[in-house]
Order: C-alpha cells, then structure tokens, then sequence
C-alpha cells in the first residue's frame, strides 16, 4: 500500500486527475489568530528551491501553477491541489513536466497575469503577502505536472525592482 504523503498530508492519499497535483502547506505561526485562514489562490506561480547540492543546471528552474484554490487553517495546514507545470523560457523555468522530487521544495513567487506572472501579489490580502514574504507558504509536487503553461513574457515583463538603475546590462545571445 502507499505510504504517507512526503509533504505532509500524514494518511491522506492525494486525489488526481491526471494533470497532476501539488501539497501545499502553511507554516502557521503562534502570533496567529487560531481561526486565522490562509487562502492560496488559483494560479499561484510556484518556483523549485533546491538544496545547496542540487543536481540540476541552475540556469533552468522549475516552474508550477495552481489550477485550483485551497484554503489552509491551523487544524488543517496542508491541503492539495491541482496544478500544472508553468514553461517560461525568459524566467529560465524550462523542466517539463515538473516530477515530484523529495528534497525539492517549491515557494510562491508570483501570480499568473495574461501571458506572465506579476510579483507583487498587490491583489491579495496582506497576510497571504507577509506569509509569502516569510517563506512559510510551501509545496512539493506529488504526481507528475503534465498539463503545461507556457509564458510568452518577454525580459521587459520581468524588470527587477530591486536592481540598480545603472543602464541596461549586456545583451544575451
């Protein structure tokens, strides 16, 4: 029989359809109120973290979307859900289908909008934004993502905020 979910679901079997499926998990924190609900909306972009070690080139990523809302609470602080694997050759997230790994964690690092993913989750409540700003929002994949989103964003759609105003940087080929 299978065995517990690797992301922490305990006895819970993921249900999918398919298109393959995503634990996601909120760390809740003790300066919560205890009915505090923690809502991940449906195209929440989600980009692999990888071990120090990892094996993989780190000029490609890999890249997932929700395809469905969950809602998390203290009593229930993971949940699945649906998603696909999200293909941005400008943001480098290029592995597809995304597989599930064990020591490969995915965080929330934008929203889908149009053909890109806007950063700044200005559309969502401000704890959703501290939760994601303190990394206490997770995912790991549980079943191969083979429903695939493709961006067609270009460099100009992902300009980094933080980066110095010094003029433009060298051209890639």
């Amino acid at each position: 029989g299978a065995g517990a979910g690797a992301g922490g679901l305990g006895g819970v079997a993921p249900s999918l359809n398919g298109q393959g499926g995503v634990d996601i998990c909120f760390a809740h924190q003790k300066s919560d109120h205890p009915d505090t609900l923690m809502v991940i909306p449906s195209g929440t972009v989600f980009v692999a973290r990888r071990p120090a070690n990892g094996r993989k080139d780190p000029a490609q990523m890999e890249g997932l979307v929700t395809t469905e809302t969950v809602t998390l609470t203290e009593m229930q602080p993971c949940g699945m859900a649906d998603a696909s694997t999200l293909v941005s050759r400008t943001r480098h997230w290029l592995i597809n289908p995304v597989r599930p790994q064990v020591d490969v964690t995915f965080q929330p690092v934008g929203e889908v909008s149009g053909n890109g993913v806007d950063t700044t989750f200005e559309d969502e409540p401000s704890g959703f934004q501290a939760a994601v700003k303190a990394g206490i929002i997770t995912a790991h994949v549980e079943g191969p993502l083979h429903d695939t989103v493709y961006l067609s964003e270009s460099p100009a759609d992902i300009e980094d905020p933080d980066a110095p105003s010094a003029g433009t940087g060298p051209e890639t080929p």
